[in-house]
């Protein structure tokens, strides 16, 4: 308590120091995720609003995420991915999960559609500006629901704050810390979404969406939670669709972008302002691209996307928006 001030801070350093140590003694060794630059970059696949549970580390060189109950650090060169876990994670199951998260056993490169005398020019441009852009598996569809719920009239970087606040309000789910000792949480389940009251989620940031997310825990937990969500994945497009915009808060582009990125319908095109804007530049004919996004303009897009780019058009979506994102647009080699 009387030590001097020089002291107190030596031995407040050496406890952050330790658990500092600590925090990176927990994770498993670095390993070769044996992926090569073209079929996946970092920065745009986990920073492009298709997961909100990954951020780059202070030192921006390291990406941090939780995939259930693991937490992840991955780091890219100009060769590979490498990937490690923290704690007690079995190195099977973890590389498993990794991999079918980051979609590495099915989709597409951008590369796939060299030589599409069809395509537009963009999406070369895209390409060739951030390759390695791939559609992640949300392997939980709870978290998926909920993010995209919350993303509706949002941008990325505030979405990923208000998930992240959503998991830590459950120091239950504390899984550990990462390996700037920062702590994360796993995501929480139907009945402790249900536990919430509005007025905690408009504390946690949900603002005008805390309803919303009020109301859609407990219609979840009417139709049977989690294991009901896992049931639509038996549904074919136009039946899960319509499953999930049925539930309050979920439009047709927050169902399309669940259909996409957690239940692996690699067809689907979600239309958003920033597909529209695609849309209306270089997709739509002159006379549709002044009429405002109702219906029949948002499947008329779609349709356009599965002309071009068949039965993966979501993955050359990804790549094109990716592209439209500021944080990446300053990469593309040529403006169009």
């Amino acid at each position: 308590g009387n030590s001097p001030p020089r002291r107190r801070w030596s031995l407040v350093r050496s406890s952050i120091v330790g658990s500092l140590m600590a925090a990176a003694d927990a994770f498993s060794p670095w390993s070769d995720l044996c992926v090569p630059p073209d079929a996946l970059r970092l920065a745009p696949t986990l920073l492009s609003g298709m997961s909100f549970r990954w951020h780059p580390s202070a030192a921006g060189n390291i990406y941090v995420g939780v995939l259930s109950d693991c937490i992840y650090e991955l780091r890219e060169d100009d060769a590979t991915v490498h990937w490690r876990v923290c704690g007690p994670a079995d190195s099977d199951r973890a590389r498993a999960q990794l991999r079918e998260h980051l979609s590495l056993d099915r989709g597409v490169t951008a590369s796939a559609w060299a030589g599409g005398g069809q395509l537009p020019i963009q999406f070369f441009h895209a390409a060739a500006a951030l390759p390695g852009v791939r559609v992640v598996s949300v392997l939980s569809r709870l978290e998926s629901l909920v993010s995209f719920m919350g993303s509706a009239n949002n941008n990325i970087k505030r979405n990923m704050q208000m998930v992240a606040s959503l998991c830590a309000n459950f120091e239950e789910n504390r899984l550990g810390c990462d390996s700037e000792g920062a702590a994360l949480f796993s995501f929480p389940s139907v009945a402790q979404l249900c536990s919430l009251s509005e007025e905690r989620l408009w504390e946690l940031g949900w603002g005008y969406r805390a309803p919303r997310l009020h109301k859609l825990s407990r219609q979840l937990e009417e139709r049977g939670g989690e294991a009901w969500l896992d049931s639509l994945a038996r549904l074919c497009d136009e039946e899960l669709r319509a499953e999930l915009v049925a539930l309050c808060g979920v439009g047709r582009k927050v169902a399309d972008c669940v259909l996409l990125f957690s239940y692996g319908r690699d067809s689907v095109v979600p239309v958003d302002t920033h597909c529209l804007q695609m849309a209306r530049r270089f997709l739509l004919p002159p006379a549709a691209r002044d009429k405002s996004l109702g219906p029949a303009l948002y499947e008329q897009i779609s349709a356009c996307f599965v002309d071009l780019f068949g039965p993966l058009a979501g993955w050359a979506f990804m790549t094109l928006f990716a592209g439209e994102l500021a944080d990446f647009r300053r990469r593309r080699l040529v403006q169009p």
